[in-house]
């Protein structure tokens, strides 16, 4: 237990401010969009000033307590959270400012997507950032774990549009990292930071990112909806497809319900298309034709700005609230074949929850022009990111256990039928079996020795972390135990008294 007296110094020390249990706002400040995360801790910092983000980790490092960083509050296996310990909020460091000359945006870490690009969109450039299609996430967790936007299959990933960032590491340094680095240990950090995963490292309190012009003022974009029966045949023709597309077309998919047109109390399931188009409306149009030939239940396709784009679509895939399990695979060139999609059919058909989807993100283009260990984020060749959203009513905690399994299953057989590569570390699963390798591949090992070096004593630790050797057993889901936890501390290292 913390004393009352180490907090009251804590709070005369900061220019923030601190939530403890019983304050009126520490309640709403817990909420994260996966309404199953219920961890408490005992302290929740909201910095004012970078300074404080450094005054927050040595407390909880000199009280030998758990640390976490919660941005967007998006963190699919809630790490952003902990119990007991302590979360520095980092909602309060929102300055923002943009270089004509240079056509970059730096951004301290507080922001969220929305922030940036309604801040792009005022400064009447045209210009883009390359940041994610839910406008309520975070750009640094997103980012560190690579980050895909709508236009990377032009632009690059989030990660490749990163300039240089402020970091505070464990030591407690303040330490700006970026491509202008020299030091051998500054290159390697920022090497590490572009794909390594957030929470590993240190405390990222700004950012500076190169900002895009699209190549029309507004791009195509919107939803194609299927009939699930006709996955098979829909796949068919998009695997190839993609395939021949230019950069400029990314297409998304969905695979779960939509309300019925003729009666919305009646929901219907889909396999659904989401094509981006950076380019014109026409050339977007004829690119779309075979697509539209295969009898879609509905096309809905607009003519708008990317952000308006976002602030359209981007909630839809929101968990809000409710409880969820999230999983993710990675799937190669091709990947989207007919046995993939006779497992799409079966699993929305016997989905036990009628909010749950999956999704997945369409790669390639640009992004394979740079090695996989060019960055830490080492699936450059992929071609399909596909993500499960296994959704319930929070108020049945009894129907856990289902959801999960459905999850899993359904992601373990695209996994097989696919030819998965790995999974996605933004979309992060505490029932991932081998997930080190899953989601860094070769660039492991490096990231496992910028760890050693960066945070000897282990500060920053979660279930998941780098260093970390929780694994969860392959095959069905039986214990649910890694779901309700963010710590592990078989044989790591415990937090070393000393401050930083």
């Amino acid at each position: 237990m913390l004393s009352s007296t180490a907090i009251n110094e804590l709070s005369a020390e900061l220019s923030g401010y601190v939530l403890q249990p019983g304050d009126p706002d520490y309640e709403k400040a817990l909420q994260i969009d996966n309404g199953r995360i219920q961890f408490r801790p005992a302290l929740i910092i909201f910095p004012a000033v970078v300074n404080d983000v450094r005054i927050g980790m040595r407390f909880a490092i000199r009280h030998h307590l758990p640390l976490s960083i919660k941005g967007g509050g998006h963190s699919a296996a809630g790490y952003c959270m902990n119990e007991g310990g302590v979360v520095i909020a980092m909602k309060n460091l929102n300055k923002i400012s943009f270089d004509p000359k240079k056509e970059t945006l730096t951004a301290q870490m507080g922001v969220i997507w929305y922030d940036l690009y309604k801040y792009m969109q005022n400064t009447g450039t045209g210009l883009i950032p390359i940041g994610g299609g839910c406008p309520t996430v975070a750009p640094p967790g997103f980012m560190q774990g690579g980050g895909y936007s709508f236009v990377s299959r032009s632009y690059g990933m989030s990660i490749d549009n990163l300039l240089s960032l402020k970091i505070i590491t464990p030591d407690g340094e303040l330490r700006h990292i970026g491509l202008h680095s020299s030091d051998k240990e500054d290159i390697d950090l920022f090497w590490a930071c572009r794909g390594g995963g957030g929470g590993n490292f240190g405390v990222v309190v700004e950012m500076e990112m190169k900002m895009r012009k699209p190549y029309s003022d507004t791009m195509l974009v919107g939803q194609i909806r299927y009939p699930l029966e006709a996955t098979e045949e829909v796949l068919g023709y998009y695997n190839d497809w993609i395939e021949k597309v230019p950069n400029t077309m990314a297409c998304y998919g969905y695979m779960g319900n939509q309300k019925d047109l003729v009666d919305p109390a009646k929901l219907v399931k889909v396999l659904g298309l989401t094509p981006v188009f950076n380019g014109e409306c026409a050339e977007g149009m004829d690119l779309l034709q075979g697509l539209l030939k295969l009898k879609p239940i509905n096309a809905d396709l607009f003519n708008m700005t990317l952000p308006n784009w976002e602030f359209y679509n981007g909630n839809t895939t929101k968990v809000d609230g409710r409880a969820s399990y999230i999983r993710s695979t990675v799937l190669p060139k091709g990947g989207m074949n007919n046995k993939v999609a006779k497992v799409i059919i079966d699993a929305i058909d016997d989905a036990p929850s009628s909010d749950s989807f999956a999704v997945w993100t369409s790669t390639g283009g640009v992004m394979e022009d740079i090695a996989p260990d060019a960055t830490a984020y080492f699936h450059r060749h992929s071609r399909f990111v596909p993500e499960v959203k296994s959704i319930w009513p929070l108020n049945r905690p009894q129907d856990t256990l289902k959801n999960v399994q459905w999850a899993h299953d359904f992601f373990e057989k695209m996994a097989e039928a696919g030819n998965a590569t790995g999974a996605y570390v933004n979309y992060i699963d505490p029932l991932q079996h081998d997930w080190a390798k899953m989601y860094y591949g070769e660039n492991y090992k490096r990231l496992l020795e910028i760890k050693k070096r960066v945070d000897p004593h282990n500060y920053f630790n979660f279930q998941q972390g780098i260093g970390s050797d929780f694994n969860p057993p392959k095959g069905p889901v039986t214990d649910l135990s890694p779901l309700n936890r963010t710590q592990y501390h078989q044989h790591q290292h415990k937090a070393a008294a000393e401050l930083v």
